[in-house]
Parts: C-alpha cells; sequence; structure tokens
C-alpha cells in the first residue's frame, strides 16, 4: 500500500466522519424546532431509523480508516471481511461523490460549486483507495510462466 492509502485516505475518512457528526449535531442541537408550528412532527420510526443508518455510515467509515491505516487492524482483520468492508465502503464513496458532482454540475457557479468540486474529488480518491486496497496483503509472486 502507497504513502496515500495508509496515511492521507484514513485522515479524509476520519474528516468526513468529523464533518457528518458536527452536522449532526448541529442540526440536531442548533436548529429551532418548527414542527409545531408546521404541523409536521417527525415519527419515532423514521427518526430512528435515521439515526441507525448515520451510525451505520460513521461505524463503516471509522472501521475503513482503521483497515487503511493501520497495519495491525489490517492483519487482524480476515480478508475476505477486509475486502468486502472495503468494497462496500468504496462504492458507497463512488455514490458520495456522484451526488456532489451532481450538485456542482446543476448549481449555479459560486462558493458551492468549490466546496462540492473538493468533496467530489476527496470522496474519489476514498473510493480508489478502498478499492485498490482490498488487494492488500498479497504476495507478488512475481509473473505468470508462459503458456
Amino acid at each position: 500500500m502507497t504513502v496515500f492509502h495508509r496515511r492521507v485516505a484514513p485522515v479524509l475518512l476520519l474528516g468526513q466522519v468529523a464533518y457528518v457528526a458536527l452536522l449532526e449535531f448541529a442540526f440536531t442541537f442548533l436548529v429551532p424546532d418548527t414542527a409545531g408550528i408546521d404541523h409536521t412532527g417527525p415519527s419515532r420510526s423514521g427518526t430512528a431509523l435515521y439515526a441507525a443508518v448515520v451510525a451505520v455510515a460513521l461505524l463503516a467509515m471509522t472501521g475503513g480508516a482503521a483497515l487503511l491505516g493501520s497495519a495491525r487492524v489490517r492483519a487482524g482483520t480476515p480478508r475476505a471481511l477486509r475486502a468486502g468492508w472495503l468494497i462496500v465502503l468504496g462504492a458507497g464513496e463512488l455514490a458520495v461523490a456522484v451526488a456532489f458532482l451532481k450538485a456542482v454540475v446543476a448549481g449555479d457557479p459560486g462558493p458551492d460549486t468549490l466546496i462540492g468540486l473538493l468533496a467530489g474529488v476527496a470522496s474519489c480518491a476514498i473510493a480508489w483507495s478502498c478499492l485498490s486496497g482490498t488487494g492488500a496483503g498479497r504476495t507478488d509472486r512475481g509473473p505468470s510462466p508462459p503458456q
């Protein structure tokens, strides 16, 4: 694995975790509650499902950062689990990158364009690192013999 896979991608993933956690905190505690005015109180099951999805996503991202950044965690994880985890995380990051880049193309030029572009590039880089890191730990047996 390259230095990018071992150092940069885990930091980008942990940055995403911090960003999502900060936004969740802000939207939960710092936004005024208008449900009484709008008569649109959230359902308990919808709120619980949303919280579970966010928690699973944050856990997947944190675990991916550990798998990419720590040789000890990588060595202690079964290869099939490691590969599956990184493939799912990489696919998720590709979906995030596509969403960011679609928003950039559809939006008006401005500061959000730059932020969306940088976030899309970062997600693509994380996806590349995850998907190319699935084979980490393979031993190179040299070129295959001619047939």
